[in-house]
């Protein structure tokens, strides 16, 4: 199984970090300036909501993910949360805590206290968003591209180490997915698969998906080869129908890879205009 895990790290960032560079000039933002690492975009549509976006595993800031979003009009906050910095080396109990700094900044920013702020994320940091949004009815709005339906596992160099949970909260451990697999394991996908089909965690891993207050717009692609998010995605929603306050969409594309093959971040591509219109809230 370790071959299978020290895998994970190197092929997530390999994809991650394929996209596209970004050209519009940032405010950069540093932990002694802010309390928090990330790149500001000021936006050229001030009557569009602002919007945090998350990277993955690739860890560092997002900016190729947030280039995508600023390029719309967005006032767009790129935040790193590991591998930056003097942030956590490891994405492994990142504390939850820290993202309240960043909302509150983007709050001063916008001037306006409690302001609906829409959050943006693939792969792990779609994991995030939905479980930030859970808990903070100040997130309204959620774009998760290859989205979680469950708290995993950190991320590791060494994998002769067991990860605990990704996130923490009042230094607790959010209730996690381990790494599990029975039988032999074929790559990612099936290490995750197998994994989610052996959790043990009695569904206290489970996001609260249901607490969100707003609308949640899900990407997967059927040739995902690193985790079941068409499957995780449909999960999501379902849970959402007891939740008479939001709306779950998902698009499923099942010619696209784990991050759809980066064509929504292509502004030649129909997919794109989908992306655009998600995050403007548009069905």
């Amino acid at each position: 199984m370790m071959k299978y895990l020290n895998g994970i790290r190197l092929a997530l960032t390999t994809t991650l970090l394929l996209a596209f560079s970004a050209t519009a000039s940032v405010e950069k933002l540093t932990i002694a300036e802010v309390g928090f690492v990330g790149n500001y975009y000021q936006g050229t549509d001030s009557s569009k909501q602002p919007v945090i976006v998350l990277g993955g595993s690739e860890g560092g800031v997002p900016s190729k993910l947030a280039q995508g979003v600023a390029n719309l009009g967005y006032p767009t906050l790129a935040l790193a949360y590991f591998d930056a910095d003097t942030l956590p080396a490891e994405l492994e109990q990142i504390p939850l805590e820290y993202f309240d700094k960043a909302k509150t900044w983007l709050e001063q920013r916008m001037n306006a206290e409690n302001t609906p702020i829409a959050i943006v994320g693939w792969s792990k940091g779609a994991e995030l968003a939905l479980l930030l949004a859970s808990q903070d009815t100040r997130l309204n709005h959620v774009v998760a591209i290859a989205p979680s339906s469950v708290v995993w596992a950190g991320i590791l160099k060494d994998w002769t180490k067991v990860p605990q949970s990704s996130w923490v909260m009042d230094n607790k451990p959010i209730p996690y997915v381990a790494f599990n697999p029975t039988g032999p394991v074929n790559g990612l996908l099936d290490l995750y698969s197998q994994s989610l089909e052996n959790r043990s965690d009695n569904g206290d891993a489970d996001i609260p998906v249901e607490n969100i207050v707003g609308d949640v717009y899900l990407y997967s692609g059927g040739k995902d080869d690193i985790w079941p998010s068409s499957q995780m995605a449909k999960t999501i929603c379902k849970r959402m129908q007891k939740n008479k306050r939001s709306n779950c969409i998902h698009e499923h594309y099942s010619e696209l890879g784990h991050l759809l093959d980066y064509k929504f971040l292509d502004a030649s591509e129909p997919l794109h205009q989908r992306f655009a219109a998600s995050l403007s809230g548009s069905k």
